[in-house]
């Protein structure tokens, strides 16, 4: 069996771009960019508490009320989810109309350029995807298309994305 290899050639396709990756889900996440791509960050949602005063003191010569205790800080906003999002290929390398894309496959780690991971998606209509139930912690991810060949792309450019 022959081992597919990455390149130029009449049957291999040409590489994507990896759009843009984001947080997801409830709330957001620091991150940082690759040189095209960058993570953004949503912003994040935490019950805050009930604010204002006590009830109003009324006749009398009562003492005026404490003042009400501050709210306490938001709680830290976490995130397990990433969502990445590219544009499909159209060509293979060697020009031709790309004609029998089959899905991408997902690759991510820990690590810069070292993808401890992949995820295959069967679905040439994808443009986005949701990685999601990653513990906190630094990620990096680059997206590869693949034919029915399995002829797999070059990667696309690294996008990083920081969970907490």
């Amino acid at each position: 069996m022959k081992k597919a290899k990455r390149g130029f050639g009449p049957d291999r396709i040409a590489g994507i771009a990896l759009l843009g990756l984001m947080s997801a889900a409830l709330a957001g996440c620091g991150g940082g960019s690759s040189s095209s791509s960058a993570v953004t960050p949503v912003a994040g949602t935490s019950p805050g508490a009930a604010s204002g005063t006590g009830p109003p003191v009324t006749g009398g010569t009562s003492t005026p009320a404490p003042a009400p205790a501050p709210a306490p800080a938001p709680a830290p906003t976490t995130s397990t989810n990433v969502t990445l999002a590219w544009e499909p290929p159209t060509q293979n390398s060697d020009g031709s109309t790309l004609t029998d894309l089959v899905g991408y496959k997902i690759h991510y780690g820990t690590a810069s350029q070292n993808y401890t991971a992949t995820m295959a998606l069967d679905n040439a209509g994808l443009t986005r995807y949701v990685v999601d139930s990653l513990p906190a912690g630094k990620y990096y991810f680059a997206v590869a298309a693949y034919n029915s060949k399995g002829i797999e792309s070059g990667l696309s450019d690294e996008v990083t994305a920081s969970l907490n």
